[in-house]
């Protein structure tokens, strides 16, 4: 924002259940007492009942058609919307310029009655190129991981960083004419890094980290640093991002709940019935 390698490895065979191991000395297989084809268990070991583990899922299966359906539409909207909105600034740009309108002096002017439409204007406004093409590239990516990854507010917070920034920053009383889609930027990033903090859920944690991994040096433009760059627009943006974080934190993907451990150690047992799997008494 402005203010104007393979290698062969000899495996070992996997043990087959059920029958006598053949690392067995033929003395400890002839003194056995148990009958042939089975296999004592050690005093103190728990048989192994695989009739009692419910089903698991199959780590790295292979989603169904469904899914994949609803995951490409949901990229789709994602970038459709983000896309659209990047598609009127970039209009409202090269209709400037092209034709010396001067839409930059609407403006959001704090404390001004007449800076008031800057507060719905300033995201479409630019200095120059380069400033268009920075916030472009930030938006896009941010924009794009908030509607996929928070499909339920994805949009809420979307049109609250837009007006919201601007309205903190009209009432902050800094002097100027700001103009610039930052402001939108720093409210999206900060929204994504705490809500992810906040949630706890695996897929958002990664989400705040690739956040703090690609913007996590604009933490600086909310100082004033650099002449000419509305920081107060900025900390303005941050601010609100982090209010949408914590006001929405009950919406949308929460932290799982941890699984329930099927405790067998609990489970009663009778010494005299034998094991359905061995036919000896369970120890």
């Amino acid at each position: 924002m402005a203010s104007y390698s393979n290698d062969d490895v000899n495996a070992t065979p996997p043990p087959q259940f059920g029958e006598v191991s053949s690392s067995s000395s033929a003395t400890s297989a002839s003194s056995s007492s148990h009958p042939p084809g089975v296999v004592g268990i050690a005093p103190g070991a728990r048989p192994w009942r695989a009739y009692r583990r419910p089903p698991q899922p199959r780590p790295g299966g292979k989603p169904d058609d469904a899914t994949l359906l609803a995951d490409r539409k949901r990229i789709q909207f994602a970038l459709t919307v983000t896309t659209g909105l990047l598609v009127l600034v970039w209009g409202a740009f090269f209709i400037d310029l092209q034709f010396d309108l001067e839409w930059r002096r609407f403006g959001n002017r704090p404390l001004k009655q007449s800076g008031l439409p800057g507060i719905l204007t300033m995201p479409f406004l630019h200095g120059d190129f380069q400033h268009l093409w920075s916030n472009t590239v930030s938006f896009f990516t941010l924009s794009s991981l908030l509607i996929y990854f928070y499909r339920s507010i994805g949009l809420k917070v979307l049109a609250w960083s837009w007006v919201g920034a601007g309205i903190l920053l009209w009432f902050s009383g800094a002097s100027g004419n700001h103009i610039g889609l930052s402001g939108v930027v720093y409210a999206l990033a900060s929204f994504l890094f705490l809500s992810g903090l906040i949630r706890m859920h695996p897929h958002l944690i990664r989400v705040a980290m690739v956040v703090a991994f690609l913007y996590g040096s604009i933490v600086w433009g909310v100082f004033p640093i650099e002449t000419g760059v509305s920081w107060q627009g900025h900390l303005s943006g941050a601010v609100l991002g982090g209010l949408l974080a914590v006001v929405w934190r009950k919406q949308g993907l929460q932290r799982p709940e941890p699984p329930v451990e099927n405790d067998e150690e609990n489970e009663p047992q009778d010494n005299d019935n034998p094991s359905p799997q061995t036919g000896i008494p369970s120890t």
